[in-house]
This record gives C-alpha cells, structure tokens and sequence, in this order.
C-alpha cells in the first residue's frame, strides 16, 4: 500500500486558501496538530484541528477555555494563538481549527526522550511551569 501524499492526508482539512498543512505533528485526545504554512507570510504555524467540538459539553467548556487562555497569554514560553479559522458553515460546523505559534519541539518530547536531564534543567522546566 502506497503511503498517502500531503494532498491526500489533508484533504478533509478545512483551513481555507492562507494555509497549506505539510505534515502532521500528533495527535491527542481532543484532535490533531498539522505543522503548515501561512503562504501570505511564509511562516511556520502549528494548526490544531478539533473535531465534534459539540459532542461532549464538558469537552465543549474545555476547548473554549484553552482558546480564551491562550488569547489572553503572552509569554515566551507559551505558544501563542493567532488566528481562528473561520468554517464555511456557521450553522453545521463541527470542528474547529486553531492556529498555533509553531514550535520545535514541546515539553512532552524531552521528558519522553533517553536524554538525562541535570538538576539545573529540571528546576529550570519546573520554575517556568510554576
């Protein structure tokens, strides 16, 4: 079986004509992150794809929350929100796209990664989440 073109892995992704998703990130629990491109700036973003945003009204509280924290935020060591997509139907959508300040790597990685990190490093991550 051939392995799916970039085409085809996004093509039931509705980010409109600013973005063009390269590759997919991850996964979790409330949807998908596409690294892509903003062709009008050529910038690296992150898209968070989150999908029956309606099913669930807990899950529901919770991705507005996110989305209202990160609007609110500014600090360099939080990824920041800069755009919303808007989907083509206000009336049936459901699912919600996010665009995410693009980063390298994430906490997750290192602490899952075989590098042993110093004392200095962990009271450093630890001090920064506090």
């Amino acid at each position: 079986m051939k392995p799916k073109s970039k085409q085809q892995k996004f093509v039931d992704w509705e980010v409109g004509k600013d973005y063009d998703c390269q590759k997919l990130l991850g996964t979790g629990s409330y949807g998908s992150v596409a690294m892509a491109i903003h062709k009008p700036t050529k910038t690296k973003v992150a898209i968070k794809r989150m999908e029956g945003v309606f099913e669930d009204e807990t899950d529901c509280k919770r991705i507005l929350r996110e989305i209202k924290l990160l609007r609110r935020m500014d600090h360099s060591f939080v990824v920041k929100l800069f755009d919303i997509i808007e989907p083509a139907d206000h009336k049936t959508f459901d699912s919600l796209y996010i665009v995410l300040e693009y980063a390298e790597s994430d906490l997750k990685k290192v602490v899952k990664s075989a590098i042993h990190l110093q004392i200095l490093h962990i009271k450093t991550v630890t001090y920064n989440l506090i």
